[in-house]
């Protein structure tokens, strides 16, 4: 029982972990056609963004940055969903490789940001009719304690088959 509790114990500890700090900025106002831009939160293990747009073709452009390597959930949203008829999102390191997304309502993907680079968040060619949107950009937290407890762990249930086979 005391094992168990132990173990117990080192597993809610190893997943306390903290997410990497993001910040975001408006990006190139040279992108931006056709759109409001409005950061909503700019700093944190989340960040806001959101913005309307006029009937027609649009294009809205945000930074990101960290100064910790992390995994990150990026989400676009758009309402009404429908009064979108499509639109490409750009994302990838500022004068960098850049990877599209061809997108006809919401959108979410992960990517790992790199520590110390900008990153670019652009929607471009996206047409339709007005329309309110939303970028959240989420840090996913890595439980690194985890990675320290695993070995100890992992001696615990040798000890225990060598118990049992003896």
């Amino acid at each position: 029982m005391k094992k168990a509790m132990l173990f117990v114990i080192a597993l809610f500890f190893s997943v306390a972990a903290n997410a990497a700090t993001l910040n975001l900025t408006k990006g190139d106002s040279a992108f931006t056609n056709n759109a409001s831009q409005e950061i909503d939160l700019a700093s944190g293990s989340t960040v806001l963004a959101s913005g309307t747009t006029g009937n027609g073709a649009w294009e809205s452009s945000f930074s990101l940055f960290t100064n910790d390597e992390t995994p990150v959930v990026i989400e676009w949203s758009f309402n009404p969903e429908s009064n979108l008829d499509n639109a490409t999102i750009a994302f990838g390191v500022l004068g960098g490789a850049i990877q599209n997304f061809n997108i006809t309502g919401d959108f979410s993907f992960t990517a790992i940001l790199t520590a110390g680079l900008t990153y670019v968040l652009d929607i471009y060619d996206a047409t339709g009719k007005a329309l309110n949107y939303s970028l959240s950009v989420s840090a996913v937290p890595v439980p690194a304690a985890l990675f320290l407890f695993a070995p100890v762990l992992l001696g615990f249930l040798g000890f225990r088959k060598k118990a049992i086979a003896a």
